[in-house]
């Protein structure tokens, strides 16, 4: 028995009448009268009394017709839930971010274009991240990946560099220039990254040092602890300005500085990534595509200062 005999059986039971029924389905009056003939050959019971060339729905058909009615409410509840279904994973987005600032102001905009959408966000180390990306346990991944990584895509947001910080009480902030023996002992203080391991590691180990790291954690933490004196600042230039932007006073930037460092590469990439073989949800694309054109790109630290209102005296300097 088919799901299409039963619909046809169900609208020749309703106008009780061939003709009107094949009307209504838009087929051929023979291939009908054929098809309910063939339905109750399977079934072994006749299922409307012919009567001339009326028929009537019969005991039998009763029988059938609440059981065909019964079985099509619940496929279209079955089809009901399978969109809401669909239309939830869809709607879904598991990311997990190396930062929180990396989402910066525009994700308030997209949810709010986007009121569907449920975002679920895993703190994961970016080791973790990519094995949690490959494994498709998130659909995106939002950290510092420096070099190509197999079975993933990688789409650069940012170029930027690592660079120390010290601001005042430091006595490092009252420097016009700073070698690397001043911060030799000196307390680091970074985000939970493991890129900023990795290139802190690289930089001290040019000097057969190793870095003292005593803080790793969220920007706010990490500037307060700097505004106390307790160390000084390893990060992304950028990340730098935007922890300034948000717990610097004007007067504090006067004793604040930036220091590069000189014959070695503190390059790095903000990237946002994905399992390459994998086809997205759709709302996982908006995600990548939303961050993509929303995260800000600038040429030089001047228009980086400008977008965020950073009018102070900033010195930099080489280590």
């Amino acid at each position: 028995m088919l799901l299409s005999q039963l619909e046809y059986f169900r609208v020749v039971a309703k106008h009780e009448h061939i003709s009107h029924a094949a009307e209504e389905l838009r087929i051929a009056q023979p291939a009908l009268s054929t098809t309910i003939s063939k339905l109750e050959k399977e079934l072994g019971v006749p299922l409307f009394d012919r009567i001339g060339r009326n028929i009537e729905l019969n005991d039998a058909g009763r029988r059938l017709l609440a059981h065909a009615d019964y079985l099509f409410e619940q496929i279209k509840e079955m089809e009901k839930s399978l969109e809401q279904t669909r239309e939830i994973l869809e709607n879904e987005v598991a990311i997990s971010v190396s930062n929180s600032m990396f989402l910066g102001g525009w994700l308030h905009n997209f949810v709010l274009d986007n009121p569907k959408i449920r975002l679920h966000q895993r703190m994961l180390s970016e080791d973790q991240m990519l094995e949690a990306l490959l494994n498709e346990e998130i659909d995106v991944a939002v950290g510092e990946f420096n070099s190509d990584i197999p079975g993933i895509v990688r789409k650069v947001l940012v170029e930027d560099e690592y660079v120390f910080s010290v601001v005042a009480p430091n006595p490092l902030a009252l420097k016009d220039t700073i070698v690397f023996d001043d911060i030799r002992d000196a307390s680091i203080i970074g985000l939970p990254s493991n890129a900023t391991y990795k290139i802190a590691d690289r930089v001290f180990a040019r000097h057969g040092l190793e870095p003292k790291i005593i803080f790793e954690g969220s920007h706010r933490l990490m500037q307060k602890l700097e505004m106390d004196g307790k160390g000084i600042v390893f990060a992304t230039k950028q990340m730098i300005y935007i922890m300034a932007q948000k717990n610097v006073s004007q007067d504090d930037a006067m004793q604040f500085k930036i220091h590069t460092i000189s014959d070695m590469d503190c390059s790095c990439q903000l990237c946002v990534c994905w399992k390459a073989d994998r086809e997205l949800p759709v709302m996982a694309k908006k995600f990548i595509d939303a961050m993509d054109a929303s995260y800000p790109r600038y040429s030089d630290d001047e228009a980086f200062m400008q977008e965020y209102s950073l009018d102070w005296t900033w010195k930099e300097e080489t280590v």
